[in-house]
């Protein structure tokens, strides 16, 4: 057990939470466990519910944390979605039950989650890949996406499901947001709402730039749908507890509010006839007074992430640019720019930006060079330190750790010791 978690932490993904791997009792009867993905408890009456079972690294310490106040059997797992952060601790929880001489318990998902399960399985090596940029080595993804690594559900649902837990109702409601197959938990007895990823406590995860689709307006819908049952505690997928019904509301309805404001801009942009580089381009913000607000840090997504999830959706993949519907290949274009620009002053011009710091236009120009000549030493360091440059300074997790890894995949391609001086 802890103390109450500072709010303004926004993300309890490595070196965010303080509480990280501790459990966090909110009232008896009520914890969460902090782990790389937070597991939900809701016990007391002689049975346990638990929502979500955390990674294959986090759910035994889970399982160990929430041994210390309670001994109660666990009737029922429930996961929030198929993500591995959050559905892919479930052995420990059956061991745990095998241990103590108690009934298997009882496995609810929504009926999405086993084909997201079987896709896993299917690209397995494109997740380790992805993952591993992602998370920035966090994840130990060996054993990932493996078709033994997940527990498939004994129990799916469609829309909404009713539980008992020792005579207290339990609601399960399906929702779309950062997946398709997203559950949040409702125990109106207790009005606690356990809601997975559907709140992470920083501008949502939609548009992952390697991920699959995700659902923007659907996101907002159900983060409304929530706010509309009053909760007094929102226990969210990442980061703290969100306590009282005034806070609970507020979190819930600016985040609603936040991607429903890119949502309806990127689509006024579509139907005005505007192409997706042009809505990409125009650097899209949300008000400020979201922007401001600590739960809407873009430390894991980020608002250019969301308008390009939301022109995924409805505008395909070309960009409107004619020269990108049969692109020539990056090489040819490489050559054709060293042609006529020489190799030189584009290797120059890009570092005199990155030193600027006008990293975006240093890269682009970099990249150039490179795409001309992959073996190109120089090129390759200098792109290496820019995308570390711009590591170091991006807020968002997930944008600052696709730098960080692309430039120690360059890293290991130069001899040791290259640098951009060469």
């Amino acid at each position: 057990m802890s103390s109450t978690p500072n709010p303004s932490q926004p993300n309890n993904l490595p070196g965010f939470d303080p509480l990280m791997g501790q459990l966090e009792v909110l009232e008896p009867g009520i914890a969460m466990f902090h782990g790389f993905a937070n597991v939900a408890f809701a016990y007391g009456r002689g049975e346990m519910i638990v929502v979500d079972t955390s990674s294959q690294q986090m759910g035994a310490m889970a399982v160990r944390a929430i041994r210390q106040v309670s001994e109660e059997p666990f009737a029922f797992l429930i996961y929030t979605h198929g993500h591995g952060d959050h559905a892919f601790g479930t052995e420990a929880f059956m061991t745990d039950a095998i241990a103590r001489g108690h009934a298997r318990p009882k496995i609810w998902a929504h009926e999405q989650v086993a084909a997201r399960f079987e896709r896993y399985a299917l690209t397995r090596g494109w997740q380790r890949h992805i993952n591993r940029l992602q998370f920035g080595g966090a994840f130990a993804a060996e054993r990932l996406f493996e078709p033994n690594s997940f527990t498939h559900p004994d129990l799916v649902y469609r829309d909404e499901q009713f539980l008992d837990l020792v005579g207290e109702p339990v609601e399960l409601h399906h929702a779309m947001g950062e997946t398709d197959d997203a559950t949040w938990v409702w125990m109106p007895a207790r009005r606690l709402a356990m809601v997975g990823d559907l709140i992470v406590s920083s501008m949502p995860n939609t548009g992952n730039p390697n991920k699959v689709q995700r659902y923007t307006l659907e996101w907002a819908q159900a983060l409304e749908a929530i706010a509309q049952r009053g909760p007094r505690y929102l226990l969210p997928g990442h980061g703290p507890v969100y306590r009282g019904e005034q806070l609970c509301a507020e979190v819930l309805r600016d985040t609603a509010r936040a991607i429903r404001f890119i949502h309806d801009e990127v689509v006024r942009r579509l139907n005005a006839g505007q192409w997706p580089v042009d809505i990409v381009e125009a650097d899209i913000s949300i008000p400020a007074e979201l922007a401001d607000k600590p739960y809407l840090r873009p430390i894991y997504g980020c608002v250019a992430f969301v308008v390009r999830d939301v022109i995924r959706r409805y505008a395909g993949w070309w960009s409107g640019e004619p020269s990108q519907m049969f692109p020539a290949t990056r090489h040819e274009r490489g050559n054709d720019l060293v042609a006529l620009c020489g190799r030189g002053a584009i290797v120059a011009k890009a570092r005199a930006l990155k030193d600027a710091a006008q990293l975006r236009r240093a890269l682009a120009l970099a990249e150039i060079a490179l795409n001309a000549n992959p073996s190109d030493h120089e090129a390759i360091g200098l792109n290496a330190e820019i995308l570390e440059a711009m590591a170091a300074g991006e807020r968002s997790f997930i944008a600052r750790n696709f730098f960080a890894g692309a430039a120690r995949q360059l890293r290991a391609r130069a001899p040791v010791g290259t640098g951009s001086q060469c």
